[in-house]
């Protein structure tokens, strides 16, 4: 059947697509004389209802009707480019595309989707008024950072989907969609903490940069800012301020990962995660206070590598190797031993073992030995970080880091042994 929208609605709906596009279009060319304007809102809408009309007459007079249409378009596009380069002496064809779009989208809107028609229509709209930010986005990378935003794109949209999510290889302890996975995470910590350092200056875009990575890897981030110490020093505290404000964060994501599958078992896990949190989060603020002395530091870290995709890959097959390592110590050891798996996962990885140990909580693990292994895993993972931070940042970020997490541990410990 060719009509699958009402006739008056359909033609409406390619009517409104119509003034949608024209509206936008009109604006950017508001400031033109009348014999300046090549096309505006009226011209737009008429194009998209000729696009429905076309579609409603489809059934009587063929599809040669719809190529006609589009001809005409096309037509009267090229006549429009003249004209612009005529008058204005310009050369553009966003308008032109424009108009095509247009009469595709009245078709659409018939033969197909209204309401997706209309959609494409407002994407179209959006995207079009999007000109200035577009231009001063493209006047703001360099050419390094042109490059790197290929390459992230690259490994995250078109290498990670074709990657197969199953498990292989020994013991099948390797899935290398989540490996790659974790390459991307880190690439991308290092991608948008450039990008935020940056557009916000050092302090505020390494700030934001841990707080998000907090919520996807707080591991991933010490490496990196680890790394970026021992490349530049002099902001010890600053970069010692941002691994903190991650590993809080951290806390705070496994209470939202356990509230998701197991209510009971988060609202055990509920003081000692937020109490974790708060400790990690007031040595995060002492240190932010400390102004003075970061003041004496660099105005901005000269990150060379804005995608810092070799540490990457190599931090995700020293991941993929010690998570081996785990589940060939998980065959040895048995399903019973929750506690030395909780230790060994948390070396690499607390969601894992959080998300495990909350689905086994609903059936046969008794809450307080989930409680106490979710425990476990992330002080594990906060001592890794630690020792992340000495060997790589150096001693004076390294005390930093461990110090806070030490205290933090012993003074939870004795709930941990309660729990």
């Amino acid at each position: 059947m060719w009509i699958e929208a009402e006739p008056v609605y359909g033609a409406l709906v390619s009517l409104a697509i119509g003034l949608i596009i024209g509206l936008e279009r009109g604006w950017q060319v508001r400031q033109l004389g009348d014999n300046q304007r090549i096309a505006g809102m009226r011209t737009y809408g008429l194009i998209g209802l000729l696009g429905g009309v076309c579609a409603l007459l489809l059934p009587t007079l063929g599809a040669w009707l719809a190529l006609f249409g589009l001809l005409t378009v096309v037509t009267g596009c090229g006549l429009s480019v003249w004209l612009a380069q005529r008058w204005q002496g310009e050369f553009g064809l966003t308008s032109s595309v424009a108009m095509v779009l247009t009469y595709l989208l009245g078709l659409m809107s018939v033969l197909q989707s209204p309401s997706e028609a209309v959609a494409c229509a407002v994407l179209a709209a959006l995207l079009m008024g999007l000109k200035g930010k577009i231009q001063q986005g493209m006047l703001f990378l360099s050419e390094l950072e042109f490059h790197a935003t290929l390459r992230f794109l690259l490994i995250s949209l078109v290498l990670l989907p074709v990657l197969p999510d199953t498990e292989m290889g020994p013991l099948n302890a390797f899935n290398p969609f989540k490996i790659w996975l974790m390459v991307v995470v880190i690439a991308g910590i290092s991608f948008c903490g450039h990008f935020a350092v940056r557009l916000l200056g050092t302090r505020s875009g390494l700030v934001l940069t841990s707080m998000l990575a907090g919520l996807a890897s707080s591991t991933a981030l010490t490496l990196q800012f680890a790394r970026l110490n021992k490349e530049q020093g002099g902001l010890e505290r600053l970069l010692a301020t941002g691994i903190l404000l991650a590993g809080a964060t951290m806390w705070l994501r496994l209470l939202a990962l356990v509230l998701i599958i197991h209510g009971e078992l988060a609202l055990r896990l509920a003081v000692p995660l937020l109490l974790l949190a708060a400790i990690v989060y007031g040595f995060a603020f002492w240190f932010w206070r400390q102004r003075e002395e970061m003041l004496d530091g660099p105005v901005q870290p000269e990150t060379r590598n804005p995608l810092d995709l070799a540490t990457a890959i190599k931090f995700g097959l020293l991941l993929a190797l010690i998570g081996f390592m785990a589940t060939l110590l998980q065959s040895k050891v048995g399903n019973s031993g929750v506690y030395l798996l909780s230790l060994v996962s948390g070396i690499t990885d607390v969601d894992a073992i959080t998300l495990s140990l909350s689905q086994l909580a609903q059936k046969e693990l008794a809450l307080e030995v989930a409680a106490r292994g979710i425990l476990l895993a992330g002080l594990v993972n906060s001592l890794v970080k630690g020792v992340l931070a000495l060997v790589i940042g150096g001693r004076s970020l390294g005390r930093r880091v461990l110090l806070p997490y030490l205290v933090s541990i012993l003074l939870i410990l004795p709930l941990v042994l309660m729990t």
